[in-house]
């Protein structure tokens, strides 16, 4: 995911539409046309308005709506991404988190 693509996203909950902010768990940069620009690899969006929050996985915005998110494959991939990331992500997000948290 590339940085700017956080100024067009948006939470995509029924009537939410609420500013995303990220928090960045891992990166690398790529040289292009002598422009060195950050590759997002690995990040958690926050939903300001309704805390929900949506993980980037492998360069890939996984910004699904919650029922898209409870599909068992999904879901899988998700857990795994909050397992992996635990010692970073918010404990509200890990004990409360929306649609799910770990605990």
């Amino acid at each position: 995911m590339k940085r700017w693509l956080l100024e067009y996203l948006v939470c995509p909950n029924d009537g939410c539409r609420g500013e995303l902010e990220m928090e960045i768990f891992a990166s690398h940069y790529i040289e292009t046309d002598n422009e060195r620009v950050e590759e997002i690899d690995e990040a958690l969006l926050i939903c300001t308005k309704c805390g929900r929050w949506y993980p980037v996985i492998d360069r890939i915005t996984c910004i699904l709506p919650d029922e898209k998110r409870l599909d068992p494959s999904q879901l899988t991939k998700e857990k795994a991404f909050l397992e992996k990331w635990r010692e970073r992500v918010p404990r509200k997000i890990l004990h409360e988190g929306k649609p799910f948290g770990l605990e």
